[in-house]
C-alpha cells in the first residue's frame, strides 16, 4: 500500500452536498503535510489520508491501521498524557489537542501535535474519533533550542551565567538550611585572550570546548559547573569543606594542564587560575560568594599562571605585561619535558677564594640539546605569568640536589610574583619539615626592587622563610636605592650587591664611591655581603680592600650545568 492513504473515510462519508466540499478540505490540508485520520473505536480500525512516511515516519500504513498498533507507538512518557487528555474530551469537559512523541519506522521519535473530535453515541460511549496530526518536530527543536540557550552556554553546552547563579542561589540557600559547607570556584583559562589575538577566535573556541569537556570528566558527583565568561568557568562545589577544596581545585588545574589540546596550529599547553570561597562560612548570598572568588582569581592572576587562591589569602601585585607566546609555549613545552635545569655558579669567600655556596641559576635545555641563557626567556615567563612554574621547578630541582649533596649550600632565586604565594611557601615547607639540615643550607633570593615594591609582603616573606631555617639575600643590591630604615626592616642575612656597580670598578670613581657605601650600610646592620659580576682580578682587589665578604663572577667560575661535587 503506498505511503499516501486513499480517501476511505466512512466518517466522512455523507449523502448531503456538503460532501465534496469536506472531501476538498482534507485533500488541502493532507496536501500541506498534514495527515488526516478516522479510528473506529469498538472495530479498533484506523483510516488514514496523507504520507505517513513524510509526516510520521512510517512508510506502509499497513503497521498502524489499528488504535492499538498506533498507540503502542506513542513515547511511554507521553502516553498517559494523550489518554487522558482524550478521555477529559469524551467527558465533554476538553477540547482533544494535545502534543506527544511518536516511534517511525528507524526507530526515531517524531514530535507530533494531534487534534480530533470525538463522536459518542446516546450512551455515551465513543464511537468513533475523527482528526489531523501534524509534524511539530521543527517548532519543538526550535522551542526546544531557545530554551536551552536561555539557560546554556552555546559553545560548551554548561550552564551560561544566569543559570550558574541561579544554581548558586539554591546551594547557599541549601547550606544555610543543611548547616553543610559549599564552595564555589572560579576558574580563569590563562593569557586565552592573547591566543586568540595571535591564532584567532577559532584556535580560543577550541581550547574552551577541550578544558570544559576536561572540567565536566573532573567533576564530583553533585557539582555544578557552567561558563560564564569568554575564558571563565564557575563551579559550585556542594558539601565541600574548607579542608577539601585546595584538593578539588589541584585536580581541576591538573586535568587542564596534564595534556596539551589540539588546534589547527598545533597542540597548545594550557593552563588555568583558580579563586575560591566557601559558604556560607565566608559569604552568606550569591553576590558576596561571587565577589571573593572573582578578587582571589584576579589575585592569583597577579601570582601567576597554574595558580589556586582562597578569598582569605589575597596578596596584591601589578599585572604582568603581554608575553611573547612562542617563547612562553617553549618554556611549557621544556616543564613538562624536565628541560630546565640549574646551572651553579661558585659563590667563594674574599679571604681564601674557596667556595662558600653556589647560586643555582635556572636554565632551559632546547629541543636540540642546547642551553638557554636565564635572560633569554625569564623575562617573558615573568610577564606571561608563568615564573610561579619555573620557580616550582627550581626549589624542587634545589631541595633534591641539596639532599643528595649534604656537604654543599645552595642559593636560589624567588620571584616576584612567588613571593607573595602561599601556596610555594606551603611547598618549601612541606620539602624542609622532615629536612631541617636542608634549610640550614638554603638562602633564598629576592631583588631588592621587588622587596621595595611591597615593603610589607616582602617582610612577610623573610620572616616565613627565616622560620624555616633558611638564609635569605638580597639581590640586585642598590638598584632600588634601599633606605637604611627598609634595610634593617625586611631582616634579610646577606646583600648582593647589583653587578652593574662592579663592572669597570677600578676605573669608575662614582661607582667605587657607592660600593664602599652599599658595603658600610650592610655592615653597619650586620648584614654580610656578596659582590656579583666579578671579572677580573683587579675587582676583586678593590672589593676586598672595602671589606666585602663574598665574590661571584665569571672570574671565579662560570655557571656549569655539570656542577664540580657531581662530576
Amino acid at each position: 500500500m503506498s505511503p499516501v492513504a486513499e480517501l476511505a473515510l466512512p466518517g466522512l462519508q455523507r449523502e448531503d452536498d456538503d460532501s465534496g466540499a469536506l472531501a476538498d478540505l482534507v485533500s488541502v490540508l493532507v496536501s500541506s503535510g498534514d495527515l488526516f485520520y478516522e479510528w473506529d473505536i469498538a472495530a479498533d480500525g484506523l483510516s488514514w489520508v496523507g504520507h505517513t512516511q513524510r509526516t510520521i515516519g512510517i512508510a506502509d500504513v499497513r503497521n498502524i491501521v489499528s488504535g492499538t498498533a498506533f498507540l503502542q507507538r506513542i513515547h511511554p512518557e507521553d502516553l498517559p498524557r494523550r489518554m487522558v487528555a482524550l478521555s477529559q474530551h469524551i467527558d465533554g469537559s476538553e477540547i482533544f489537542d494535545v502534543e506527544y512523541r511518536l516511534r517511525g519506522d528507524d526507530g526515531q521519535f517524531t514530535w507530533i501535535r494531534e487534534r480530533a473530535v470525538a463522536a459518542v453515541g446516546s450512551d455515551g460511549n465513543a464511537l468513533r474519533l475523527t482528526g489531523i496530526v501534524r509534524d511539530i518536530s521543527e517548532q519543538k527543536n526550535t522551542a526546544e533550542e531557545v530554551d536551552f540557550l536561555t539557560n546554556h552556554d552555546a559553545l560548551t553546552g554548561h550552564y551560561n551565567r544566569l543559570r550558574l547563579r541561579e544554581a548558586l542561589k539554591q546551594s547557599v540557600k541549601a547550606t544555610l538550611r543543611d548547616k553543610q559547607p559549599g564552595g564555589f570556584l572560579l576558574l580563569g583559562l590563562d593569557k586565552l585572550n592573547i591566543v586568540a589575538d595571535v591564532y584567532g577566535d577559532d584556535t580560543a573556541d577550541a581550547i574552551v570546548l577541550e578544558v570544559a569537556q576536561r572540567i565536566e570528566k573532573a567533576l564530583r558527583s553533585g557539582d555544578i559547573v557552567g561558563r560564564v565568561g569568554f575564558d571563565r568557568f564557575a563551579i559550585i562545589l556542594n558539601n565541600c569543606s574548607d579542608e577539601q577544596i585546595g584538593a578539588v581545585a589541584d585536580r581541576f588545574l591538573a586535568t587542564i594542564r596534564d595534556a596539551a589540546v589540539s588546534t589547527v596550529h598545533g597542540p597548545m599547553y594550557v593552563t588555568a587560575s583558580i579563586g575560591a570561597t566557601i559558604f556560607p562560612t565566608l559569604a552568606r548570598n550569591v553576590r558576596d560568594v561571587v565577589g571573593q572568588a572573582d578578587n582571589a582569581l584576579r589575585s592569583a592572576r597577579r601570582l601567576g599562571c597554574d595558580c589556586f587562591l582562597e578569598f582569605r589569602d589575597i596578596p596584591e601585585q601589578n599585572i604582568p605585561a603581554r608575553p611573547d607566546l612562542i617563547i612562553a609555549e617553549q618554556v611549557k613545552q621544556a616543564l613538562r619535558d624536565d628541560r630546565i635545569v640549574l646551572a651553579y655558579q661558585p659563590i667563594v669567600s674574599s679571604r681564601d677564594g674557596e667556595p662558600t655556596f653556589y647560586e643555582a641559576l635556572v636554565r632551559m635545555i632546547d629541543e636540540n640539546g642546547e642551553p638557554v641563557p636565564a635572560g633569554t626567556f625569564v623575562p617573558v615567563v615573568e610577564q606571561m605569568g608563568l615564573m610561579r612554574l619555573v620557580d616550582r621547578r627550581v626549589l624542587d630541582l634545589g631541595i633534591a640536589m641539596l639532599k643528595a649533596h649534604p656537604d654543599i649550600s645552595l642559593s636560589i632565586n624567588v620571584s616576584g610574583m612567588t613571593a607573595v604565594d602561599p601556596v610555594w611557601l606551603r611547598q618549601l615547607h612541606e620539602h624542609l619539615e622532615l629536612h631541617p639540615d636542608v634549610a640550614l643550607r638554603l638562602v633564598l633570593e629576592i631583588t631588592e626592587t621587588v622587596a621595595l615594591d611591597d615593603i610589607a609582603d616582602a617582610s612577610r616573606f623573610v620572616r616565613a622563610v627565616s622560620e624555616f631555617g633558611c638564609r635569605v639575600a638580597l639581590d640586585d643590591f642598590g638598584a632600588g636605592y634601599t633606605s637604611f630604615r627598609h634595610l634593617r626592616g625586611l631582616n634579610v642575612d646577606l646583600v648582593k650587591i647589583d653587578g652593574s656597580f662592579v663592572r669597570d670598578l677600578p676605573t669608575n670613581e662614582d661607582n667605587q664611591l657607592f660600593v664602599k657605601t652599599l658595603i658600610q650600610l650592610a655592615k653597619g646592620i650586620g648584614l654580610e655581603t656578596v659582590a656579583e659580576w666579578v671579572e677580573t682580578e683587579e675587582e676583586a682587589e678593590l672589593l676586598r680592600g672595602e671589606g666585602i665578604d663574598y665574590l661571584q663572577g665569571w672570574h671565579f667560575g662560570k655557571p656549569e650545568i655539570e656542577p664540580p661535587w657531581a662530576q
